[in-house]
């Protein structure tokens, strides 16, 4: 299957909705549109240097939004949901989608069995020895601070809160409030493209999430046996070489 090429390498679109609001439907949706390559929290696994820089932004150091965005034509999903002032200063002539669901209790549901598990700190120790992945989880650990700080809390008032601050600030011609579920009709409208020939797309992302999470901890449980295991090796082989002796282990660890 051939790579995409996308028209314009600038961010046209930028997506507010906080995670778990139907957003990798909605990136798959405008890469159709060839408003790609569209940014996502799915695409950070793996890269340190990116997560790095999200990380300084959350702790509110300089950012060179068109820097770190380039070659990017959207961008949906955490961390950017957190910075869309920065983001619309940065690219005034694109336009906002808020997306959201039903309603903030379904909203919660699936935002606290999946995202909300992650950002837990027990997660940062079993992935501490995987760099990429604990960069990865350092960004959601700092999703989970800044907006606590923010909104005072990580709960259903999170996605009220933070919804009702996207419409107070975004212009009403640059916003369009939408629900998956809507389809391609209003969507190709705000964007002032035509309406596909195929099904809007629809993705299981909560299944695909707890996969994806179960392998970073499967890799991270992994890494810590190999270590230790490593450690009571070379421990192991000093001794028996009488390199030093069990009591020096004692008086060294007390």
């Amino acid at each position: 299957m051939a790579t995409q090429k996308y028209p314009v390498p600038e961010v046209r679109v930028i997506g507010a909705g906080l995670g778990r609001s139907g957003t990798f439907s909605v990136k798959e949706a405008l890469e159709i549109l060839g408003f790609g390559p569209c940014h996502h929290m799915a695409e950070l696994p793996g890269k340190v240097s990116r997560c790095m820089a999200f990380v300084r932004a959350y702790h509110g150091k300089p950012t060179n939004w068109r820097s770190l965005m380039s070659g990017w034509g959207a961008t949906v999903d955490h961390p950017n949901a957190d910075f869309v002032p920065e983001l619309m200063a940065a690219y005034p002539d694109a336009k906002v989608i808020l997306t959201v669901r039903d309603n903030t209790e379904v909203w919660w549901k699936s935002y606290s069995d999946t995202i909300y598990q992650f950002h837990k700190l027990w997660n940062g120790w079993v992935l501490f020895s995987v760099p990429s992945m604990w960069a990865f989880w350092l960004v959601a650990r700092n999703i989970h601070s800044f907006e606590t700080k923010t909104y005072g809390t990580i709960g259903p008032a999170t996605y009220e809160m933070h919804n009702e601050g996207i419409k107070r600030m975004v212009p009403k011609d640059k916003l369009l409030v939408f629900n998956v579920k809507e389809g391609w009709e209003p969507l190709c409208k705000f964007l002032g493209v035509d309406v596909p020939k195929r099904p809007f797309p629809r993705n299981n992302e909560t299944k695909e999430m707890h996969r994806r999470f179960l392998i970073m901890r499967s890799t991270g449980v992994a890494a810590w046996v190999l270590e230790l295991g490593l450690l009571g090796l070379v421990t192991h082989q000093a001794i028996k070489r009488g390199w030093f002796s069990v009591f020096d282990l004692r008086r060294l660890f007390g």
